[in-house]
């Protein structure tokens, strides 16, 4: 199953490391890009995807952020780079909800997904929260 099946893969000339680095490279606002937090909580892992220029509340989730290390090992994918397509549960921002598409991570650091996120809560992907 590849990204190109939840949005338009998008193969870049220029590395993307940052959300001002993704936004730049598409020509687009930081607020359409989103990050795919991989975190640890309760004995397990989760991913919370978010727009680029809002902070996830580890403190009040009760989680730690996953080391690079251990994104890597549970997703298969840099950190940087975490599509938000995972086989660990997946909460988006609900907020992400009423903006048409976004561009996230795209498997390395030098692709972007740009994909709908009403269509992975639609297509039970992900679960819509207040973040």
């Amino acid at each position: 199953m590849g990204l190109e099946e939840f949005g338009e893969v998008i193969r870049l000339n220029a590395t993307v490391r940052t959300v001002r680095e993704a936004a730049q490279a598409v020509g687009t606002d930081e607020s359409r890009i989103v990050k795919t937090l991989v975190v640890y909580c309760g004995g397990g892992y989760r991913a919370y995807v978010i727009r680029g220029d809002k902070r996830l509340d580890l403190k009040k989730l009760g989680c730690r952020l996953a080391t690079p290390e251990e994104v890597l090992s549970i997703t298969g994918y840099p950190v940087g780079a975490v599509p938000p397509v995972l086989n660990i549960p997946v909460y988006i921002d609900r907020q992400l909800l009423e903006v048409e598409y976004v561009y996230g991570g795209g498997g390395n650091e030098r692709s972007l997904l740009k994909f709908k996120p009403s269509s992975l809560v639609e297509r039970g992907l992900a679960t819509p929260v207040d973040v």
